[in-house]
């Protein structure tokens, strides 16, 4: 995903009909679905009205992946934007902008067109926690490497002994 320390946290997919959008009137207006610098990446594009489906697709996509939260957040706190290459990424504004940094949470978009219709798949991760459930299987798996690890060095193999008794025994 992004490195070991970062974990799946949701996965969202929208796939769209571009000939839905076309009565559509709600998505052409600023600050509704779409905002202005969003609008003109699209109307600039070879083929505008598939590029808002990409866009209205990925925000679908990725307010499926996202976990619940007790705030509300607006289809504009999602900016679709692309860097130099051309490639879509999200900017976070107000409400989702907080929900993000205060989990940590990282969203990474892929949007494709085919045939009259835009599919997109939006991955969130965040930092990965060693508490809870995890915790308890990291602790765990740590456990049975140590045994294995004083298996493989000859110390005592007797069952029952507690993390603290084969630390005083090597001491």
């Amino acid at each position: 995903m992004d490195g070991s320390r970062r974990e799946l946290i949701g996965l969202g997919h929208d796939l769209q009909a571009v000939s839905e959008l076309e009565a559509t009137v709600a998505l052409r207006e600023p600050g509704v679905f779409f905002t202005p610098a969003e609008l003109r990446h699209f109307a600039a594009a070879a083929t505008p009205l598939e590029s808002m489906a990409g866009g209205f697709a990925a925000k679908e996509a990725l307010f499926k992946a996202l976990p619940t939260a007790s705030g509300t957040w607006f289809w504009t706190d999602a900016e679709l934007v692309h860097d130099r290459r051309g490639a879509p990424g999200f900017a976070a504004h107000g409400a989702l902008a907080e929900h993000l940094a205060r989990r940590r949470l990282r969203v990474r978009v892929s949007i494709s067109h085919s045939g009259g219709f835009v599919s997109s798949v939006v991955v969130v991760t965040g930092a990965r926690a060693l508490t809870g459930f995890s915790g308890t299987i990291h602790g765990a798996v740590r456990g049975v490497l140590q045994r294995i690890t004083a298996r493989a060095s000859g110390a005592s193999q007797r069952p029952g002994r507690t993390r603290a008794r084969e630390q005083r025994g090597r001491a």
